[in-house]
């Protein structure tokens, strides 16, 4: 590829970064997640950790709102390089991102300060190694603080797809053991992977995100599920949200879950269990079914 190739391919990635950039901020992607969670909780002075930042919107969000720092961590070095120019570059050393893995990060850059709030937002439904990356989570957030997790939708949910091939048909992707999904993909695309593991999906259902929690040493403050900001899609969400207490249909009618963790003080006050059950709009909290 020659120099001016490469000059208008830069180009076009970085107007598309920019479109994803804003439409997530404009369309009120972060008041949409943190509605979900109950609220923006106060950033105003604190260290926040962003597993999953992707460019960066999170992260210009949360330092306007007052934090004092973000570290942001994602696997794709084209957004994080996006969001380094884009948002880092404001803030005079107080954002960073990282280009890595978060379980290799731990275990690399032991003593590091950790962080008073860790955020993800929209990143777990595509991690293949729930538990260790779960935990590797856990240990990023200093005892007393604050972990916030925010994930949808479930691949086994009715658009668990997220919109990567053109039907409308809710869990049409799921059909032949989820070969219908790959098929259509290599029909609209003209290319698919084998497995949706390979595609991004690890094809977790709540029982499997349940267990990746269990006997961490956090507190379950809140844990919800089918979460909607709009009357229309509360109510939708709440239909679904009954069907879920169902076992054998909980992981097709849970289109997205919502943690707030806390980390005790002492590893000895918590067991990965839930003292305080707020259940958000629709369901019993996560851990009432460990």
């Amino acid at each position: 590829m020659d120099s001016a190739a490469i000059v208008t391919s830069f180009k076009q990635r970085e107007a598309f970064n920019e479109t994803k950039f804003h439409a997530w901020l404009d369309q009120g992607g972060f008041e949409e997640f943190w509605g979900r969670l109950g609220g923006l909780p106060d950033v105003a002075g604190k260290d926040v950790f962003d597993f999953g930042c992707g460019r960066g919107a999170m992260a210009q969000r949360l330092m306007e709102a007052g934090a004092r720092s973000v570290r942001g961590i994602d696997l794709n070095p084209v957004t994080v390089n996006f969001a380094e120019r884009k948002v880092a570059s404001q803030w005079g050393g107080r954002v960073e991102f990282i280009c890595g893995d978060i379980r290799h990060f731990v275990s690399a850059r032991a003593g590091i300060p950790k962080a008073d709030i860790v955020v993800s937002s929209d990143t777990m439904e595509h991690v293949m190694d729930l538990p260790d990356t779960l935990r590797a989570v856990v240990e990023v957030c200093k005892p007393g603080g604050d972990i916030y997790i925010g994930f949808s939708p479930l691949w086994h949910s009715p658009f668990g797809h997220h919109k990567l091939i053109a039907s409308k048909v809710p869990w049409i992707h799921l059909g032949r053991g989820n070969q219908a999904f790959l098929d259509r993909l290599r029909k609209e695309r003209g290319t698919a992977p084998d497995t949706i593991q390979q595609r991004g999906f690890n094809g977790a259902t709540p029982a499997d995100f349940r267990a990746a929690l269990a006997g961490l040493p956090v507190e379950i403050v809140s844990a919800r599920r089918n979460c909607a900001t709009s009357p229309l899609k509360r109510a939708a969400m709440q239909a679904l949200g009954c069907a879920s207490i169902v076992p054998a249909l909980e992981k097709y009618v849970t289109i997205g879950l919502y943690w707030h963790l806390h980390v005790p003080l002492s590893p000895k006050q918590s067991n990965g269990q839930s003292k305080t059950r707020s259940t958000g709009t629709s369901h019993p909290a996560i851990a009432t079914r460990h």
